[in-house]
């Protein structure tokens, strides 16, 4: 059985040659596939290129087209330069994680005896516990609704909570789920190429909730293995890369293209989506002062 990674990178070259390095002498990994997702800083390609070698291949992406273009560049590079056939696992990952070989060998190896299943991931964790949405359920336009803005948290709290598994499902040592985090899973590859890997359409969020829908319109099952773990630094998030309206566009953009497409939201479902949007920017010119102010006081 042959495994692949793909890491995609955009100018976190320090992550990138850190978790490579780090997993690189794996023996339950044959390809190490880094995707530079067009840097905009002048020498990352060539510094990555300097991590080259039998197991490690670097190659560009044409444009930043998002984490979805990315990895899916990274999913044809190795279709096209090995062959469909070559590879029977392949993993999509941050850089800013950690995981060991003996997880990724469990997690394999739960693909290998659970045939229905196309995509298993380790529990997320971060550095201080565990990851609140290492997995969720599907995401109903109502609970998106109700998730849009702090107002609608607060007023619909009962709803958008329905979207998250309990604290008490993530007790069972395999658990079933609509959505896993896309910073690190695996995925049995002809399953995946089946149900025709990312969807491109967003830029960034609601990828996992995508590839939930289409594995289960091919009936297929997506499991987070609780009893396993991979750790997220986190230390390359959106947050850093564009600013908190940007972020905001592009999370309603994604949010409205995943309910049009695939849950055949309405015109006045969408409506009021882009409403909210704009409900969640004017909270913002409040928000993002009062957390200056907190963490000022908090660090005098």
């Amino acid at each position: 059985m042959k495994t692949a990674i793909i890491v995609l990178n955009y100018n976190d070259y320090d992550n990138t040659q850190k978790f490579v390095k780090s997993i690189q002498n794996y023996n339950i990994l044959n390809k190490i596939v880094i995707v530079d997702n067009y840097s905009s800083k002048k020498d990352e390609l060539s510094l990555l290129k300097k991590l080259e070698c039998s197991k490690v291949d670097v190659i560009s992406s044409e444009k930043n087209g998002g984490y979805a273009y990315g990895n899916n560049y990274g999913l044809y590079y190795l279709d096209n330069k090995y062959g469909k056939d070559f590879f029977d696992y392949v993993i999509i990952s941050n850089p800013d994680v950690y995981v060991s070989d003996e997880t990724i060998e469990k997690s394999i190896n739960f693909l290998q005896l659970n045939t229905n299943s196309v995509i298993v991931a380790p529990r997320m964790f971060f550095k201080n516990g565990p990851a609140r949405r290492s997995s969720w359920k599907k995401r109903s336009i109502f609970i998106d609704i109700a998730n849009s803005t702090r107002l609608t948290q607060f007023l619909f709290y009962f709803i958008f909570k329905k979207g998250e598994y309990l604290k008490k499902d993530f007790e069972n040592d395999i658990l079933k789920v609509d959505a896993i985090a896309g910073s690190f899973f695996i995925a049995d590859i002809n399953k995946f190429r089946k149900i025709g890997y990312f969807d491109e359409n967003t830029f960034l969020f609601y990828e996992e909730d995508i590839l939930g829908e289409k594995a289960k319109r091919q009936n297929y099952d997506i499991y987070s293995l609780n009893k396993l773990k991979f750790i997220h630094y986190d230390s390359q998030t959106i947050g850093k890369l564009v600013s908190a309206f940007k972020k905001q566009d592009i999370l309603f953009d994604s949010r409205i293209y995943f309910h049009k497409k695939y849950n055949k939201a309405n015109f006045f479902q969408i409506t009021i989506l882009n409403i909210l949007r704009y409900v969640r920017k004017f909270e913002l010119l409040f928000e993002i002062p009062l957390k200056k102010l907190v963490h000022k006081i908090i660090d005098i």
